[in-house]
C-alpha cells in the first residue's frame, strides 16, 4: 500500500475548520457568550502557534456548545456549515494533489486535530480512503444519541496522530509514504513518512524544511 497523508487546516483548508464551525454555531444561537468563546479561542489558537496548546482545556471549549445535543441534529448542522463555509474554502491546488494521488492509486488519509464531527463528513465528500481526527463521546441512553460534551479515544494532535495512524494500519505493510501540512504541531508526522511537503509552513516548520530539503508548495497562489 502507498498512502498519503493530509493535514486539514491551513493545509487543505483555507483557515481553520472549527474557527468556522465556531462561527456557524455562534450564528445559530448555540454559543450563548460569543465574545469569550472567540477570545478563549482565539488565545488557544496562539498556543497552538507556539506549540503549547493544552488540549483538553481546549476540547473542553470546543465541545460545551454540543453536550446534550442530538447527534442527528449536529450532523444536520455540519452538512450545512460544510456548504456555506468550508467547501468554498478548500485550496484548488490541495484538491488537485488529492486527485493525484487518488490517479496513482495510493491510499489518501485525512488525519486532523480537529474533531470527527466535523472532519469525517468532510472526508466522505473529498473521496478519500478515511479520516483520522478526535471523536465525540456519546450517551446512547435513551432512543436519541445524544454527544455528552466530552472526546474520547486517541486525541489526533502532535504524537497522536502517529498512534491513531498506527491504528488504522493495524500492522498492514506501507510501500511508501506522503506527508502534507502546514505545522510545527505535525512535525513527527512529516518526520515519519517517505516524502514530506510542508504547506505554506508556519516559520518553525519552514525553518525545518529548509534544513531537511523538504518539499514547500504554495497552495494559496
Amino acid at each position: 500500500m502507498n498512502l498519503a497523508l493530509f493535514d486539514l487546516d491551513d493545509t487543505l483548508l483555507d483557515g481553520d475548520i472549527t474557527a468556522l464551525w465556531n462561527d456557524w454555531l455562534i450564528a445559530r444561537g448555540w454559543i450563548d457568550d460569543a465574545e469569550t468563546h472567540r477570545a478563549t479561542f482565539e488565545a488557544h489558537m496562539r498556543a497552538y502557534g507556539a506549540g503549547e496548546l493544552d488540549m483538553e482545556a481546549h476540547l473542553d471549549l470546543l465541545l460545551a456548545p454540543l453536550a446534550g445535543r442530538a447527534v442527528a441534529e449536529v450532523e444536520d448542522e455540519v452538512e450545512a456549515c460544510l456548504d456555506a463555509l468550508v467547501m468554498p474554502r478548500l485550496f484548488p491546488a490541495g484538491r488537485e494533489r488529492l486527485a493525484w494521488h487518488r490517479h496513482q492509486g495510493h491510499r489518501i488519509l485525512i488525519i486532523s486535530a480537529s474533531t470527527a464531527q466535523l472532519v469525517a463528513p468532510l472526508a466522505r465528500r473529498l473521496g478519500v480512503d478515511g479520516a483520522l481526527a478526535t471523536a465525540l463521546e456519546v450517551d446512547h441512553g435513551d432512543d436519541t444519541p445524544r454527544y455528552t460534551g466530552r472526546a474520547t479515544g486517541t486525541r489526533t494532535f502532535r504524537e497522536g496522530k502517529l498512534a491513531a495512524l498506527d491504528a488504522w494500519l493495524a500492522g498492514r505493510p506501507v510501500t511508501r509514504t506522503w506527508g502534507y501540512s502546514d505545522s510545527r504541531n505535525d512535525l513527527a508526522l512529516l518526520e515519519a513518512v517517505d516524502h514530506a511537503h510542508a504547506i505554506h509552513p508556519d516559520p518553525a516548520l519552514a525553518a525545518i524544511a529548509r534544513e531537511r530539503g523538504w518539499a514547500m508548495p504554495d497552495w494559496r497562489r
